[in-house]
């Protein structure tokens, strides 16, 4: 349908017509919710949400959340708490 703001029909996850969830607000909404069916190529990896991004000044560091790195307090989980993150930008040293 053609975007009119009307239903919905502009919806991200209405254009991701193989996707399949029972929470669709969950889809593109700043969140990765990383696990199926959410984190699937059929959800556009939970509709962009759990695309890993590259953090400056760490050039192997890939996360969802930026700002957990160096925010102060230790995110003690891969891949923040890992050498390539700098044991998350020092909060877990």
């Amino acid at each position: 349908a053609e975007c009119g703001f009307d239903g919905g029909d502009c919806h991200l996850y209405n254009n991701l017509t193989d996707c399949h969830v029972d929470y669709p607000d969950n889809i593109g909404d700043g969140w990765c919710n990383d696990y199926p069916p959410y984190n699937t190529a059929e959800c556009g990896s939970d509709g962009g949400d759990c695309i890993r991004k590259s953090v400056d000044g760490y050039d192997n560091c890939f996360v969802h959340y930026t700002e957990y790195i160096g925010d102060g307090v230790c995110s003690d989980y891969p891949p923040y708490n890992t050498e390539a993150c700098g044991f998350d930008g020092g909060d877990c040293l």
